[in-house]
């Protein structure tokens, strides 16, 4: 077994207190002060992450778009210039490669966010399908990633850049400089909060990561971990591969249909047309333990009128709502997934079925907790 890379920030991490684990064949820190006081550091002021384990990848040239075109469902033909895009990467049988984003950084130039788990099989599947046409580059080793997330992400990162970052749109990126150090500022994020992601290379990484730590203090803002980019990314209802999204599961099957547009020859097309038009296998759905103490976790399975019906994908207590959620496949073996919310279905923890409510995702909303922040004052 191959010894765990380190991101460019690793001695930081260190120097920071973080405890650090293996996270995509990486060594990463799972939290520095605590995962609930991270999460809501985020939720209340700005959290600032490493994500420099995740992958990079630029297509350009005359024919780079058209190799977007075959490889993804959603249509990269759609994107302007400063413009970023979910979508993602299929099979023929329709099976989830990756999810990633993809940017349109000059009219012939495209750059590519791809999962850290699957750098090296993206990179394989892309240059095969590329077959020499566009030019294909792996800039990942070279490549740092900061994530500044949060209500005051952009009154912080505005004091540091020299160009009106707070005027860039969402899924917008653009060139400038943040605390000196010339990056990719992109309008995007994981936690559902607003945010920004700054692609830079490795040799001013630390420096704007300790700029952006001294600038966000006065706020309270931290550093944050896996741990709370877990929880953070799980109350906003969004999947994470190896968990909601693998090979044996379709974009539609996990609710991202809005990121398919059927009707182009891409990978995988043909076989999410016929499940779009036969019926899906399986439904990921949000769900609500009854039992205020009991968290549904991965793998745990889930009954409906005492048959087994599904398992859970990803689990936890919610720091911001205060109340257990987990999101999980339900199987409908006629194509028709008649789940609704409201529906009370069991999920056997320890060894015990404890009921759960499906519900709608994602389960945290900004407007909602302010508004209950509001009422309480």
């Amino acid at each position: 077994m191959n010894a765990p890379k380190r991101t460019v920030l690793f001695d930081l991490h260190q120097k920071l207190g973080a405890r650090m684990t293996v996270f995509g064949g990486f060594e990463m820190p799972v939290s520095y002060s605590g995962i609930i006081e991270e999460h809501l550091a985020v939720r209340n002021s700005a959290g600032i992450f490493d994500l420099s384990h995740m992958g990079e990848f630029e297509l350009s040239g005359p024919h780079a778009l058209a190799t977007l075109e075959r490889a993804f469902t959603n249509s990269a033909s759609r994107l302007k210039l400063g413009q970023a895009q979910y979508t993602i990467m299929c099979a023929e049988d329709g099976g989830t490669i990756d999810d990633l984003i993809v940017y349109r950084l000059e009219p012939e130039r495209y750059m590519l966010c791809v999962n850290a788990s699957n750098i090296e099989a993206d990179r394989e599947w892309l240059v095969e399908l590329n077959g020499g046409r566009a030019k294909f580059e792996d800039v990942s080793d070279a490549t740092a990633l900061i994530a500044v997330q949060g209500p005051v992400a952009v009154a912080i990162l505005a004091t540091l850049a020299d160009f009106p970052i707070a005027d860039l749109p969402r899924n917008g990126i653009c060139g400038g400089e943040v605390a000196g150090i010339a990056c990719l500022a992109a309008r995007t994020g994981y936690t559902g909060e607003d945010g920004f992601e700054l692609f830079v290379d490795n040799d001013g990484a630390r420096e704007l990561f300790e700029a952006i730590l001294e600038m966000g203090a006065a706020a309270n803002a931290k550093p944050i971990g896996l741990g709370a980019r877990d929880t953070l990314r799980l109350e906003a209802g969004l999947p994470l591969y190896g968990h909601e999204l693998d090979r044996n599961t379709s974009p539609l099957e996990a609710g991202l249909a809005t990121f398919v547009k059927l009707g182009r020859d891409f990978v995988g097309s043909a076989a999410l047309t016929a499940q779009r038009d036969n019926g899906l296998k399986k439904k990921l759905i949000g769900l609500q333990t009854d039992d205020g103490k009991m968290v549904a976790r991965q793998g745990y399975r889930i009954f409906r009128n005492g048959d087994e019906a599904g398992v859970v994908t990803s689990g936890t207590f919610a720091p911001s709502i205060q109340r257990p959620i987990a999101m999980a496949y339900l199987n409908s073996a006629d194509g028709k997934n008649t789940a609704a919310v409201g529906e009370s279905i069991e999920v056997e923890i320890r060894n015990r079925k404890t009921r759960a409510t499906i519900v709608r995702r994602p389960f945290y909303r900004r407007d909602q907790v302010h508004a209950a922040s509001t009422a309480s004052v």
